[in-house]
């Protein structure tokens, strides 16, 4: 792997040849209607049954559905074993520092506002996002029975056609972005920088939570997300070998490239992000806790870009609780205390994306049974909080 600025600010400008390529071909089709169809469906986490498929999308999915030459499937389960343990707390380390670091890189941010998929449809794009988690990292989540190889494929297609529609846009004046500048929508850095924040900054935020990986989980996970990195279209070659390669990548990205930036667009987002979460967790005494774990957990210089409020002067029982429960996070990482917080809480979250509603339109988060079990969610302590969101 060989990183520099010059090298990152040039695959700033690559988007998903082949992908792009086939939603070229099928967006200037004459079967507009029920390509409409098919995105709507994927839009909304829908299932696409393959009798309804039309016979070019089932042949990207064959095409496309084949695991890297790196496949090693003893890390995936162990990765996938990791989140069967941790599953709870690697979501609010999504939530409160994976997710507002991505916002905290500005030229990203600049697409997404633009494009108002999450500023318009905030609670569908984060409910599709953790379902897109759940779905990959949900034990045989990555076998043909699972649900995250079409996840993973369904995510690709969907950025394509943001890819599309955005530079036809820009093409127009309807949109005003400098793709010199900044590189094409969701380009090759923006992906790999997606998948570094999925993994090595998840593992950064279950340490800040007092959760401590072995190395080889460590590895485990990131072998996981270069899998799911090459589903979803990013070049192999970019991809960084070992743990250690991938925290200095996402430190290039983010720091050499001064990717790291104040926006307008990043502060909207993440504000957007804690309101939807605080929304979520409507109980007084946790009040504020978003605010408070993010704080915590994000790097200090994506807190600056994203004008992150402090601590002070914030609900003092969520202040309380925070620090009741990262007290036993640090004590036992595995302990009945530390599971019931980081659980309840998830829990709050999940319950919620899995029952919203969208105009009209229904957004479902589906947990595996059994990976509701192994997070102590059929608990007879925990089933007193279920249903009261």
């Amino acid at each position: 792997m060989f990183i520099n600025t010059n090298f990152i600010d040039d695959k700033r400008q690559v988007g998903d040849l082949n992908s792009d390529s086939f939603i070229k071909t099928i967006l200037e089709s004459n079967e507009i209607q029920e390509i409409n169809t098919i995105f709507t469906d994927l839009v909304y986490n829908k299932e696409i049954k393959a009798d309804e498929m039309p016979k070019y999308f089932k042949d990207f999915f064959v095409e496309y559905s084949s695991m890297p030459d790196f496949y090693d499937q003893s890390k995936i389960e162990l990765a996938q074993d990791c989140f069967k343990r941790f599953g709870p707390s690697i979501i609010i380390a999504y939530f409160c520092k994976s997710l507002p670091e991505c916002y905290a890189c500005g030229k990203g941010s600049e697409v997404l506002i633009q494009t108002k998929r999450l500023t318009n449809h905030t609670r569908r794009r984060i409910a599709q996002t953790a379902q897109f988690v759940i779905d990959v990292m949900s034990p045989n989540g990555l076998s043909n029975e699972g649900r995250g190889l079409a996840t993973s494929l369904k995510i690709r297609l969907i950025h394509s056609s943001i890819r599309y529609y955005f530079v036809k846009g820009v093409e127009s004046n309807r949109i005003q972005y400098d793709i010199p500048e900044n590189g094409v929508p969701i380009n090759q850095i923006d992906l790999l920088g997606t998948m570094l924040a999925f993994s090595v900054v998840v593992v950064q935020g279950l340490e800040g939570l007092g959760i401590k990986l072995t190395n080889e989980e460590k590895e485990a996970i990131l072998h996981l997300w270069k899998c799911v990195g090459f589903l979803i279209g990013i070049n192999p070659n970019l991809m960084p070998n070992n743990f250690a390669e991938a925290e200095t990548l996402w430190k290039i990205i983010t720091t050499t490239q001064n990717n790291f930036k104040p926006t307008i667009a990043g502060t909207i987002l993440n504000n957007d992000l804690i309101e939807l979460l605080d929304n979520l967790i409507p109980l007084k005494f946790l009040d504020n806790i978003v605010l408070l774990l993010m704080n915590k957990l994000i790097d200090n210089r994506a807190k600056e870009a994203l004008s992150l409020q402090s601590n002070k002067d914030k609900n003092i029982f969520a202040l309380l609780s925070y620090l009741f429960t990262i007290g036993f996070l640090n004590f036992e990482s595995e302990g009945p205390v530390s599971r019931f917080f980081t659980n309840y809480i998830n829990l709050k979250l999940m319950n919620a994306l899995k029952n919203y509603v969208s105009e009209g339109e229904e957004v479902a988060i589906l947990i595996p049974p059994g990976l509701q079990k192994d997070w102590d969610s059929s608990n007879s302590i925990f089933n007193v909080f279920k249903g009261k969101n």
